[in-house]
């Protein structure tokens, strides 16, 4: 939490900001990025864009009630020093945990001669997951074969192109079919039913459905269950699918 004298700073900050003889404040873009514990990630500034003036970035931690500072004055609060780089574009994390999810602001204040001034802002919600793998991850797990991979969209999806040896069960009935005898499970999808120390990994077009997936899986003891995050959608973009 940053201390008192950095709010301070902000709050006089505000004021000056009120005295300019003309000030907008434009939120200009919001976007969800979902990301693996224990991943690197690059968190984007879409507030700030290379244009004549002087620009003061700021970034702000929201999570549900409370707000903290994340990067003011020209350096990194306590918490994230250690593990973030700046870059007037975006901040870098070497590394982020399920604490760091929430809501990343990041305002721009752009200053011109004559005392006009523009305040621009940005908001990234990061939703940092555990059970979740990454792309590079999954490619080695199908590569090397050692993971059960369920298709969690429906066949017409499927039908338009899938992971290599896949097996769609979509996800209105993974519980059913997770609580089957081993027997039906072959009857019905045409392979072996998962052990419960299986490598099991779900996906679906953008993550959504394999998340709920994944949940369904954990809660009846499939203690190796993952969210492959990125899905279909990365995995045909990085294929080439």
């Amino acid at each position: 939490m940053a201390g008192s004298g950095a709010w301070g700073r902000v709050h006089l900050l505000l004021l000056s900001v009120s005295s300019w003889s003309l000030i907008s404040a434009q939120l200009l873009n919001k976007q969800t990025i979902q990301v693996p514990e224990n991943d690197q990630i690059e968190i984007p500034c879409a507030a700030y864009a290379s244009q004549s003036g002087t620009a003061r970035i700021e970034w702000k931690f929201e999570k549900g009630s409370s707000i903290a500072l994340v990067y003011y004055d020209g350096k990194f609060t306590d918490p994230y020093k250690d593990r973030a780089e700046f870059t007037p574009t975006g901040i870098h994390f070497t590394s982020v945990t399920r604490k760091d999810t929430g809501k990343y602001i990041c305002e721009v204040l752009w200053t011109r001669s004559g005392g006009s001034g523009q305040l621009r802002k940005s908001e990234v919600d990061l939703i940092v997951q555990g059970n979740v793998i990454s792309y590079k991850d999954m490619k080695v797990l199908v590569n090397s074969g050692n993971a059960r991979i369920i298709d969690v969209r429906l066949p017409e999806e499927v039908a338009n192109g899938r992971i290599a040896n896949s097996v769609n069960i979509p996800v209105a009935e993974v519980e059913e079919a997770l609580k089957m005898d081993p027997e039906t499970f072959k009857m019905k999808y045409g392979i072996d039913k998962p052990r419960m120390d299986d490598n099991l990994i779900f996906y679906c077009q953008r993550g959504r459905r394999a998340a709920e997936a994944t949940k369904i899986a954990i809660n009846l003891g499939y203690t190796k269950a993952h969210n492959y995050a990125g899905s279909y959608e990365e995995w045909s973009e990085k294929e080439g699918n």
